[in-house]
């Protein structure tokens, strides 16, 4: 019997003459489609980039309270001059305070009269815990105040931090928020008005050393008290617009505020739910402040180009007054708007709840609470649902609903099943790449690769399975026909369909970029251990889907289907070869001309390790040296063991913690190795006795006291200190000095240790006392050990005194690298 298929009032139609009609877009209407989400993807990601021109002096006649971007500018190029200021050294500790103290009294003497401007500079010591026991001597913060109208009984606080990382001059992370701080000083100061509420500038000097300074301010300040609301500016890139990607926690008001101040808006609270999954490895002073000082806040940070974040190539190269002018203009605002608001002085008005907000493409700002975005989007799905079935039963009927609904339900099986199946091939893609072709990360200097490698396949293969599964439905009384689209002039409703959903298209590209510009450059510093491809794929996967799955089904009203697919396909083929074959897909690139610097990180360590017997810190059983490797990405062993085979006295790499092939392991603690190997995928190089790094001033541990597990140390020495701690079998660490109860211990291989991070802002002539409660379940024997001690000594800020071997060593590495070099003694102690 022939397959007859019926259309009411039309006449009869085999599925062929059917398919000829319902099937009326020409092929390259897909290709059109593919178009579409390019140029959607091409402008949300332009919109991302777009920064205003800066102000400089001359505009302060038509602008005499404004942000000006090129004084800031200026701010900033003399911080970075002074080079790289860990936490400890002269360039922080003295020649920065120096600056910033010079700028404090140029900006006090040309305040407005009606304005009271107060400094302070803290030097703070304490402790805290956060995973370990965070402990730093002497760290400095330098603190200005702008007197407002009500005294001191409220203030908002802004805080930026001048220090750095050893090998980094820190332009962006943190000098360039610092500068701009400066500026909002300056122009806040010569308003002839006192602001409503007082505000605090907190430039600390001791945040890349885990937070430090700022845990000094927020629990010791005389100020910190008066504290209602906080603005913490950082960076974890290099330039770019500034994120606001942390809120309250559950302070609505503070969101209420950006979004009515800020005039070009940049925030995302999915931002807030990815960073507080922890995926992220970094932390910002907003930690501090919330859980120490209980103190509501916004966060925001400049993200682009993660790739320069903590390397030499944050500099100001790198940067432009226009990234300053941006962030400036939007702060003074919201500064503004808050210290001049009446939510800080009244505690009542401070509501509290969780809110939902977002920008569109930078243009606007859109903000509501959780409870009402609970409720929107359940009316909006139930009215979507009522308002699509009564639309459609108003045109077909009940008698042809059910074909409505057959057809809908067809299309959510074919997106689901197309999605599952697309997970599934890069999946395999990622294995294919990493395990067998040993060529992952190809997009970390090309970013758009991730488009060709994972992207285009989950679009194809959406495609295939959704015109796969398409004979199933082959029936006449489709949506199409049922609501006559036919009848339509050419294309009008699917010019409609499309307009309508672009909106949605380059929302979720915008997610897309922002996704992957933060999580490609981390995946230069998440670990050997983690195969970055993985998570790049999910995301791609991810947002792919949400963003094309309304495009997939108008592959079945297209003639010739396959050409679209076959568009894929070839792109895929491309994108695959480039990555595979040619040298666009070699993860890592130098600066040029016109290229930023896109760089793999190499972390060395020239270490000296001594071993001291039992109960002694004097006598020295055995010594030796080497190079300690941490590997930050899935390359670094290869690079680094190219590196080596080319130096005098190369013996052999081992894998510290993983394997017993370093006797050690069995015996030391975190196998006599650094810090940095207990906590990282590392590898060991052994050194000769000729090649011993220069340390002459090291951390040096004695025993002070021992009253049965009592026992109190002294550690003399004013240098970057690392300490872990593990008791014998039997044995507990029941209490310490350092805070009110020990963190809970950390596992790393065979070891399972506490752990002690000491850091030294100025000098200390008094030693550091740790007074360890040792409790066991048999008595108290003198000459038997209770716990074995490392003792890490690091010097960060050490070149000028490299041994010449190690200094060639740091030199051999390819120019599309950066490397951190550093000397490390590391004592071995049993107690």
């Amino acid at each position: 019997m022939e397959d007859v298929l019926t259309i009411p009032g039309r006449r009869t139609k085999t599925k062929e003459n059917y398919d000829s009609n319902i099937h009326r877009l020409p092929w390259y209407a897909g290709w059109l489609l593919i178009a579409l989400v390019a140029f959607c993807g091409t402008v949300s990601y332009q919109s991302l980039l777009h920064l205003p021109p800066a102000l400089n002096e001359a505009d302060l006649g038509q602008y005499p309270f404004a942000f000006i971007g090129a004084r800031a500018w200026e701010s900033l190029r003399r911080l970075e001059a002074l080079g790289p200021r860990p936490t400890g050294s002269r360039a922080n500790e003295v020649l920065a305070v120096q600056l910033l103290e010079q700028e404090f009294s140029l900006i006090n003497a040309s305040r407005n009269t009606a304005q009271e401007v107060l400094y302070d500079k803290q030097v703070v010591s304490g402790a805290f815990v956060r995973g370990w026991a965070s402990v730093y001597q002497k760290v400095q913060n330098l603190v200005v105040k702008i007197v407002g109208e009500d005294g001191d009984r409220h203030a908002l606080l802004l805080n930026c931090h001048f220090d750095s990382v050893p090998t980094s001059p820190g332009a962006s992370d943190d000098g360039g928020q610092c500068a701009m701080m400066l500026e909002l000083l300056r122009v806040l100061s010569r308003e002839p008005r006192r602001p409503r509420h007082s505000i605090v500038f907190l430039f600390n000097g001791a945040e890349e050393t885990i937070l430090q300074a700022s845990h000094g301010f927020i629990t010791n300040h005389r100020w910190a008290g008066n504290i209602r609301a906080f603005i913490n500016l950082e960076s974890a890139g290099s330039g770019g617009k500034e994120l606001l990607f942390q809120s309250g926690p559950q302070h609505p008001w503070l969101i209420e505020a950006y979004s009515q101040a800020v005039r070009r808006p940049f925030g995302q609270a999915l931002g807030e739910e990815i960073f507080q999954l922890g995926v992220i490895p970094s932390d910002t002073d907003f930690r501090i402040f919330r859980d120490y000082g209980h103190i509501p806040g916004l966060d925001f940070a400049h993200i682009f180009n993660g790739y320069r974040y903590h390397t030499q190539y944050d500099s100001i190269e790198y940067l432009s007054p226009a990234v300053l002018q941006r962030t400036g203009d939007n702060m003074l605002a919201l500064v503004r708007v808050l210290a001049n608001g009446h939510q800080l002085g009244n505690s009542a008005a401070r509501a509290i709840g969780n809110t939902v907000y977002f920008d569109f493409l930078g243009l606007f700002f859109v903000t509501y609470s959780a409870t009402e975005g609970s409720v929107f989007n359940v009316v909006v799905s139930i009215a979507g649902l009522v308002v699509g079935c009564w639309s459609v039963l108003a045109v077909v009927g009940w008698r042809h609903f059910r074909f409505v609904a057959y057809e809908v339900g067809h299309g959510f099986v074919a997106t689901l099943i197309g999605s599952l199946v697309a997970a599934l091939v890069n999946y395999a893609i990622v294995q294919l790449l990493d395990r067998v072709l040993d060529r992952s990360m190809a997009w970390f200097s090309s970013s758009w690769l991730a488009i060709g490698l994972y992207c285009i396949p989950v679009m194809a293969v959406l495609f295939i399975v959704h015109r796969s599964l398409h004979p199933l439905c082959r029936q006449a009384k489709t949506i199409v026909a049922l609501l006559k689209l036919q009848s339509f002039p050419t294309g009008y409703w699917l010019i409609v369909y499309l307009i309508v959903h672009t909106v949605g298209l380059l929302w979720t590209t915008q997610f897309y970029h922002l996704s992957l510009t933060m999580f490609i450059p981390i995946a230069g510093r998440a670990s050997s251990d983690v195969n970055g491809d993985l998570p790049i794929a999910i995301l791609a996967t991810i947002w792919t889907i949400l963003a094309t799955s309304f495009l997939v089904p108008l592959i079945n009203l297209l003639r010739k289907p396959c050409y679209t697919i076959a568009l894929l396909v070839v792109l895929y083929v491309l994108a695959f070869v480039m990555a595979t074959a040619t040298s666009i897909g070699f993860p890592y690139c130098t600066p040029g001309p016109e290229q930023a610097p896109k760089v793999q990180r190499i972390h060395v360590q020239h270490t000296m390790r001594r071993f001291f017997e039992p109960n002694s810190t004097e006598s020295v059983r055995q010594t030796d040296a080497g190079y300690v490797f941490n590997l930050w990405d899935r390359h670094s062993e290869r690079t680094i063991r190219q590196v080596l085979v080319n130096q005098p006295d190369y013996s052999t790499l081992e894998t510290p913690l993983k394997t017993t092939s370093l006797p050690e392991c069995t015996t030391e603690l975190s196998c006599g190795l650094p810090w940095s190997a207990f906590n990282n995928p590392s590898l060991w190089s052994p050194q000769p006795d000729t090649n011993r790094p220069n340390a002459p001033e090291v951390v040096q541990l004695s025993l002070d006291s021992r009253v049965d597990g009592n026992l109190t140390f002294l550690l003399s020495g004013n240098y970057e200190t690392k300490v872990l701690l593990r008791p014998r079998p039997n044995v507990t660490l029941a209490g310490w000095n350092l805070t009110p109860g020990p963190p809970p211990p950390v596992r790393s291989g065979r070891d399972v240790a506490y752990q002690i991070r000491i850091y030294h802002g100025l000098p200390s002539d008094e030693p550091f006392k740790l007074t360890l409660e040792l409790k066991t379940k048999a008595p108290f024997d003198a000459n038997l050990p209770l716990v074995d001690i490392s003792v890490t000594t690091n010097f960060c800020e050490y070149e000028e005194n490299f041994t010449k071997r190690y200094a060639m060593l740091v030199r051999s590495f390819p120019d599309w690298t950066a490397v951190v070099p550093c000397v490390a003694v590391v004592d071995i102690y049993s107690f």
